[in-house]
């Protein structure tokens, strides 16, 4: 459903840029633990802790090598990796969610632990795939437990936001105020379509499609009219990277959709990359929209991460 490149019945991850986690050892960011297990650096701090979205696309990362090539060393870091999302879910009630006990800049953390809508969707497209290699129903078990976190609203421990208007929102960073970030709400998603894929369930159509119509009737809103927005809280034009991951992120949706305005502002964010002058004002704009949120500390971060970065 998802791709029509497969070995096997296991299924390519529609997003290339998937494969671009093999190249994230090589950076001073990550590394692996004494278990070969990818760690995260905490921003401005030298501690690193386990950041289970990364995890997840570092499986995902690694099982496209493997699909590629065959080579048995790639499917062992794809399935140690999903191995560690089975041990380290956390279970509630009747859901489960990988929890984070440390805060990411740019945003307040009303809670800690807090919970990744986009970790719960991407972890859930490498299980279902960990049991489509395997056949091990363990893996889709789990992913059962973590699509429950989409049912849940945040104040009860999920990932879901539902606004005044009765939209359906999955946040990234599951906080509040919900920060509406494009690109993790559109990963969640692909995670649900994993999920129905394997299993058919009408209640996860359901779901998809009331996350589709709310992207249609909001779309709109992450366009400045020269670049797409990061998020809705902050309305941060988004950097290069990932105003280019929007673009593809929209062409998936247009492909599992048939939505026309998937494909609508695809091609308007695609046109925008075409002229410097967008580029150019993106960053200025940027610049300002930091400024006013920051005031003089925008120097001082700047600073503090290129020696985070390097360190």
């Amino acid at each position: 459903m998802m791709c029509a490149r497969a070995r096997g019945t296991t299924r390519y991850y529609p997003i290339s840029r998937i494969r671009q986690t093999l190249n994230w050892l090589s950076t001073g960011i990550r590394k692996l633990d004494r278990d070969k297990i990818i760690v995260y650096k905490i921003p401005y701090t030298s501690s690193f802790d386990y950041y289970p979205v990364e995890i997840a696309l570092f499986a995902l990362g690694n099982l496209e090598k493997f699909l590629d090539t065959g080579e048995e060393r790639y499917r062992e870091v794809f399935i140690r990796h999903v191995d560690w999302l089975v041990k380290n879910i956390s279970i509630k009630d009747d859901f489960g969610v990988w929890e984070h006990n440390f805060v990411l800049p740019y945003y307040k953390f009303d809670r800690v632990p807090w919970v990744h809508g986009m970790a719960q969707g991407v972890a859930i497209s490498a299980l279902v795939r960990a049991y489509q290699l395997t056949g091990n129903k363990k893996y889709l078990e789990v992913a059962k437990l973590a699509y429950g976190a989409f049912e849940r609203d945040i104040d009860e421990g999920g990932v879901r936001y539902v606004d005044s208007r009765g939209d359906i929102w999955i946040e990234e960073y599951a906080i509040l105020p919900p920060p509406h970030i494009l690109n993790g709400f559109i990963y969640a998603m692909l995670g649900m379509y994993d999920l129905y894929s394997a299993t058919k369930s009408v209640s996860i159509l359901n779901l998809i499609n009331e996350c589709k119509n709310t992207l249609v009737r909001n779309l709109h809103k992450y366009d400045n009219g020269f670049w797409s927005l990061y998020d809705l809280l902050n309305k941060f034009p988004s950097s290069k990277k990932y105003h280019e991951l929007h673009i593809e992120q929209l062409n998936v949706l247009y492909s599992l959709t048939g939505e026309d305005i998937f494909k609508e502002y695809m091609t308007i964010w695609r046109n925008y990359l075409t002229r410097s002058s967008n580029r150019i004002r993106k960053t200025f704009v940027r610049l300002i929209l930091y400024t006013k949120k920051y005031g003089l500390t925008i120097p001082k971060m700047y600073v503090a991460r290129k020696k985070w970065e390097k360190k």
